[in-house]
């Protein structure tokens, strides 16, 4: 099989199962936002709030877990530009989970990125890489692999259930 029907099938496998944190995400501004942490700091010059320790950020049925996460605002607005969480990063959505060092949310551009170490599970299914960028609004997802080595894909085909 050449790379390219290679790269077919698994993009058709990741497609048809469904592995993707886009395919059920609420609008970005559609719903509030509920943050717990153990500290909040607030600095209205730099528009920005810093949560530490033990942060879980609930929005719909996502629910981002860390130890801190700074919440970047627009200029002008009271509008959120991105938020970073840093160390023992965690985004969970129904039976879909990533893990990683860190992660930047981008609400303008719809984008979730997955820094160090980024793994996604989804029942069996798990892809790996040093970076896992989602693009939120194109239903779609990239893995780069860095100076640690290659993406990694583990993709259980969907059994259908026997009829009785």
């Amino acid at each position: 099989m050449n790379k390219l029907s290679l790269f077919i099938c698994c993009s058709l496998l990741l497609w048809l199962s469904g592995f993707s944190f886009a395919a059920e995400l609420p609008k970005p501004s559609s719903l509030p936002i509920e943050v717990t942490a153990n500290q909040l700091e607030a600095d209205q010059q730099k528009r920005q709030a810093i949560f530490t320790g033990d942060v879980v950020a609930k929005q719909g049925d996502v629910t981002l877990y860390g130890d801190k996460m700074v919440v970047y605002q627009l200029d002008g607005q009271e509008q959120v530009d991105r938020l970073e969480v840093f160390g023992h990063v965690r985004v969970v959505q129904l039976d879909r989970t990533a893990t990683a060092e860190r992660a930047v949310y981008r609400q303008v551009a719809e984008t979730l990125t997955l820094y160090g170490n980024a793994e996604v599970h989804q029942g069996q299914n798990r892809v790996a890489g040093d970076e896992i960028i989602v693009y939120l609004r194109e239903n779609r997802s990239l893995v780069k692999s860095g100076d640690s080595g290659r993406v990694k894909a583990i993709l259980f085909p969907q059994q259908k259930q026997e009829q009785q």
